[in-house]
């Protein structure tokens, strides 16, 4: 099966197809991510997020051009995205350039009140998962389990546990975007 068809069949919804991609492209994204975060975690979370947002618009690829490289612009988009939230990051620019990226560590009482009515929302919607995804984020986001712990806590392949990660993930995205 080629790289095209593979496309063809991931654009239809076709679980197959939208796990080979992430199989064939998981390294090339996680590479380009950790080459510039310089943290396996950090990278780790934002190739889930890479690849979260390659399904979610695979229906708007164009085929004109590479798809490597429209993945590989989205994993640079979310790290981008990702820095920005992060508290502090170290991230290399250039090679052996760092820098830290701080956020505003002052809160407004409006800003808690407003975080904590979200992650009300969150836990609620973690509750209406299935249960093999419901316990999977409680591990990765919760209980902060690395993607290897997960693996071995759950006795499932790495690559699984990436795989059922960027479908919970797209569930509880799912049903947010319904209740709000």
């Amino acid at each position: 099966m080629t790289l095209d068809q593979i496309i063809v069949d991931a654009k239809k919804g076709k679980r197959h197809a939208q796990n080979l991609l992430i199989e064939l492209l998981w390294s090339q994204v996680y590479n380009y991510v950790f080459f510039k975060i310089r943290n396996e975690e950090e990278a780790e979370d934002v190739t889930i997020e890479t690849f979260t947002k390659v399904l979610s618009k695979l229906k708007l690829y164009n085929e004109d051009f590479d798809f490597k490289t429209w993945v590989i612009s989205i994993a640079h988009n979310t790290m981008i995205d990702h820095i920005r939230k992060s508290p502090v990051l170290n991230l290399s620019i250039d090679d052996g350039f760092n820098f830290r990226m701080l956020k505003d560590s002052e809160k407004s009482p409006e800003d808690y009140l407003i975080l904590q009515q979200d992650t009300d929302k969150v836990l609620k919607a973690i509750d209406l998962l299935s249960p093999k995804y419901k316990r999977i984020v409680e591990l990765r986001f919760l209980e902060d389990k690395t993607y290897k712990e997960l693996a071995e806590e759950l006795d499932l392949s790495l690559p699984n546990v990436k795989v059922r990660v960027l479908r919970a993930r797209q569930l509880l995205a799912e049903i947010l975007e319904k209740e709000a």
